[in-house]
């Protein structure tokens, strides 16, 4: 009841006995879209391929080829089973209840619905649908009197709709009996397609009563004209000819159902992506795809490189038994940039549906200590695939005890990462959890009672597969004349995953041969690095010698400065639109060429850590003979550690002018400094900070604004302060407020009633800061803002927290014109907003905690592009008529109020 025989050259892969991958993605899917033909009239046919080749002028399998551009992320697969009309001595002798039962473990082998954030999308044709319907009634009868069974369930729970083509919910027509001739050795299976079977009816009313039960979605199409088939009669030499429709509209009509104009055949035969036939699937599976409670998609799955599952599939499989047969912990180790963290997420992904408690901390080698890695461990720990809301300062040792926990542990670097990891093994004790840690150092690993697996470089075979996706995006191809330096470059790239990635995106624009041979012979040339990380950041240095010099700065700024801190990108573009202009254009940039992950802008910088230790190096003028442009506690020199400073200082060793001074060496220093990350462990005072004249970037927690403010490069675009913070004039007049994009002060809230020596007022020119895009204020103590505080052009994002005095904004607070986010936390003495607020035209986040507000300005409703606003512990008493005209609210949290009723226009928030 599908289509005659046909023979196929499509390429597939066998999962199983009956499972047929005709696609998949290369990377970890999203979906798995699973095919089920109908009867067959040939023992020869290929009914999983035959049944879904497209009717157009261009026949091809269109399940394979249509829907993964469409849906890039899925997995398709198309099984296979015995379902042929007339019976032989191998073909037409299984029943229905035998297929299902034996494709239930087929598919479950295929990895099919084991995996609870991926869901499964399954489509029949004709009496594939009934095999649909019988299979997971079936699993769940048996997941009920097998209750270990966790496969199944999954699978059960796994499902998220079905799409029927022309299935005969209720029976067939007599269509296989035409004129009362018998089929000629007809099957046991056209029982079940009879009109008004019996079995059939008991099996729709059981397939229904679990639709309702797992809130599975039904669509599907029927046909509308008759159908010629011809078979081979009983009788000798006979045929029956018959043309009539096959699955009337009453017995194929089910959930979202429509009649389209074609044949029982041509239903799942669409001429092109146009036919209502195709697009009706798509745009079911687009629904179920989009839908958030279907997908189940747990917060902290991770996101791998394109490929990674393809090339690594062997592995994973090689761990996953380690980890379920073996020991609790499995160690990866490998030079930087072989996989390690890559695998490490791979598994992490597969195995988390598996855990009630999970967790995955990157990059604990930057870590200082055992309190931060143990800090970062509770705040990322995720339950069923959700984070946990309690926060770190409620957490106890004892939490995790007895929970089966999964821990990803990645890039330890020494002994205590080691000791913190046998704590929580010691502390959680529970022989089902499990731990995979990641690290270079084998010795670190050593140390544990692990199973050591050795991650590899890729083979010849793998090394270019991988590059080729970068350099060649399907459907591309090398010309002729680059094939060989294809084979050369690859080799050169030692089956290193980050080298064959960041040189293989660099020259997927090239089309000149002349660079692929400048690119080869850089690479050449890097071979002569004897140690192992510095002849990786030189062959990755090929991409960023190749940078405008603007890219370069942008480069080396990310990853010494802004990656692995609290600022995030959109403050690092803020500074970057200042100092060099087109900054997303040239981020962009950055990320085509792999350089740096693309991260959303409220998100820190991250890039691949052999790339960021690339960056550090060469902003330390590693390779150039340059000086460091980045110091942090970790890098500054030791000149500012030594134990005879102060005697050095009172010399003037350090800050004298005369040219043929033994210190001009040490001056010119401290005069290439371009960012400085400032801590109290640093010996620094403000005339060092005066020595810095390319200074672009200052964060400090030690520093005081009336000691530096005067000395301060006028060409500073961040700048944070923290500590006795108390005068804002010093920035303004004398000139410092030109450059500055950037700007958090933050005071020290000593005891609730004694208060520091903070800001206590604005400088009425504070419109000077033209540039100023991000300014956070904390513990300051001014009363209230100059009116020249709405005269800040490019101001986007402000925040004012604790400044406990602060009793009102002013009028001309709403020509802040760009304002997009605007954070009012613990202003306990702000008792309004003016009118004027609502002239905030551009402002879409806006967060009140703890201030003395009763009600909100009738103008509030002018914030036409507010979509989030979250007010928490404030007087407010009613809401204002126009709040209904926000039209563009999405999420509204309103806790510890005294609104007793809501205002009619409420209703408008669509």
């Amino acid at each position: 009841m599908s289509l005659p025989p046909a023979c196929s050259a499509t390429s597939t892969s066998k999962l199983s006995d009956s499972v047929y991958e005709l696609y998949n993605p290369g990377v970890e899917s999203v979906l798995d879209v699973v095919f089920f033909h109908g009867l067959q009239s040939s023992h020869t046919s290929v009914p999983h391929l035959s049944t879904w080749i497209s009717s157009g002028s261009h026949k091809e399998v269109w399940p394979q080829t249509w829907i993964p551009q469409e849906f890039p992320g899925a997995r398709i697969l198309s099984v296979e089973y015995d379902a042929s009309i007339s019976t032989s001595p191998t073909h037409g002798r299984l029943d229905l209840y035998l297929t299902a039962e034996s494709l239930m473990h087929n598919l479950i082998f295929a990895k099919v619905g084991q995996h609870p954030w991926r869901p499964v999308i399954l489509v029949g044709h004709s009496y594939g649908g009934l095999v649909i319907k019988q299979l997971c009634v079936q699993a769940h009868f048996s997941e009920s009197l097998h209750r270990s069974d966790k496969q199944i369930a999954r699978f059960l729970n796994s499902v998220t709709g079905i799409f029927f083509y022309g299935t005969p919910h209720h029976g067939s027509s007599s269509f296989f009996t035409p004129n009362g001739t018998k089929l000629k050795d007809a099957s046991p299976l056209l029982d079940y397609v009879k009109l008004l079977c019996a079995d059939a009816g008991r099996l729709h009313e059981y397939f229904d009563a679990l639709r309702v039960n797992y809130k599975w979605s039904i669509a599907g199409v029927g046909e509308s004209r008759p159908t010629t088939f011809i078979l081979d009669a009983e009788s000798q030499n006979a045929v029956a000819v018959s043309r009539e429709m096959i699955v009337v509209e009453a017995s194929a009509r089910y959930g979202d159902f429509t009649v389209e104009p074609e044949d029982h055949i041509s239903l799942c035969q669409p001429k092109s992506r146009t036919s209502n036939t195709y697009i009706r699937l798509t745009s079911f599976l687009q629904r179920l795809q989009s839908n958030k409670e279907n997908r189940r998609i747990p917060d902290n799955l991770q996101t791998v490189p394109k490929m990674a599952m393809s090339l690594h599939s062997h592995l994973l499989v090689e761990v996953q038994n380690i980890l379920r047969e073996g020991p609790a912990a499995v160690a990866l180790c490998g030079m930087g940039g072989v996989g390690k963290t890559t695998l490490a997420k791979l598994l992490f992904n597969e195995l988390c549906a598996e855990y009630e408690y999970t967790c995955f901390v990157s990059r604990c080698s930057d870590m200082k200590n055992t309190k931060e890695i143990e800090d970062k461990v509770y705040s990322s720990m995720h339950h069923l695939g959700k984070q946990l809301t309690q926060g770190v300062e409620k957490w106890k040792p004892t939490d995790l005890r007895q929970k089966i926990l999964l821990l990803v542990l990645d890039d330890m670097d020494n002994g205590s990462h080691v000791a913190f990891l046998q704590d929580i093994v010691s502390k959680n004790d529970c022989a089902n959890s499990r731990y995979i840690v990641t690290s270079r150092n084998r010795d670190i690993l050593n140390s544990l009672d692990s199973c050591v697996f050795d991650v590899k470089f890729l083979n010849p075979k793998s090394s270019t597969k991988l590059f080729m996706s970068y350099a060649f995006p399907y459907p591309t191809e090398p010309r002729p004349s680059l094939k060989e330096w294809v084979r050369k470059i690859v080799k050169k790239c030692d089956g290193l995953p980050l080298t064959l990635e960041v040189i293989g995106t660099y020259l997927k624009t090239k089309v000149s041969d002349s660079i692929w041979i400048q690119c080869f012979q850089a690479l050449d040339e890097a071979e002569n690095v004897v140690s192992l990380d510095e002849k990786l950041w030189a062959k990755l240095r090929v991409s960023y010698d190749r940078l405008g010099s603007q890219e370069k700065n942008m480069f080396l700024d990310a990853a010494s400065f802004f990656s692995n801190s609290t600022w995030n990108l959109r403050e690092a573009k803020a500074c970057w639109r200042v100092l060099y202009g087109k900054e997303d254009l040239r981020w962009q940039t950055l990320v085509d060429l792999s350089l740096v992950y693309n991260v959303k802008e409220e998100n820190s910088i991250q890039m691949h850590a052999q790339l960021r230790s690339l960056g550090i190096r060469l902003a330390s003028g590693w390779g150039t003979g340059g000086r460091c442009r980045t110091w942090t506690p970790k890098n500054v020199p030791s000149e500012f550690n030594s134990s005879n400073y102060n005697e050095r200082i009172a010399e003037g060793q350090f800050y004298s002018n005369d040219p043929g001074s033994s210190s001009t060496g040490m001056a010119t220093h401290i005069e290439e400094v371009i960012a400085l990350r400032h801590e109290r462990s640093m010996l620094l005072d403000p005339r060092d900070i005066g020595q810095m004249k390319k200074l672009q970037y200052l964060d400090s927690d030690e520093l005081m604004l009336n000691e530096v403010g005067g000395k301060l490069p006028k060409n500073v675009t961040l700048l944070r302060l923290s500590g006795d913070v108390n005068n804002l004039h010093d920035l303004v007049d004398r000139g410092l407020a030109r450059s500055l994009a950037v700007l958090d002060l933050t005071g020290v809230d000593l005891h609730p009633t004694c208060f520091p020596t903070t800001v206590t007022c604005f400088p009425t020119t504070v419109s000077d800061f033209q540039n100023l895009e991000v300014m956070k204020l904390t513990f300051c103590h001014f009363e209230g803002l100059p009116e020249a505080f709405g005269q800040l052009p490019r101001l986007r994002h402000l925040t004012f927290s604790w400044c406990e005095r602060l009793r009102s904004l002013p009028e001309a607070f709403g020509g802040l014109s760009r304002l997009q986010s605007l954070e009012l936390d613990g202003c306990l003495t702000l008792k309004a907003l003016s009118e004027g607020f609502g002239n905030l035209h551009q402002l879409q986040t806006l967060k009140i905690n703890g201030s003395d507000i009763s009600e909100l300005p009738e103008s509030f409703g002018n914030l036409s592009q507010l979509q989030t606003l979250t007010i928490y512990g404030s007087d407010i008493s009613k809401l204002p008529e126009s709040f209904g005209n926000l039209s563009q609210l999405k999420t509204l949290t309103i806790s510890g109020s005294d609104i007793s009723k809501l205002p009619e226009s409420f209703g408008n928030l669509s």
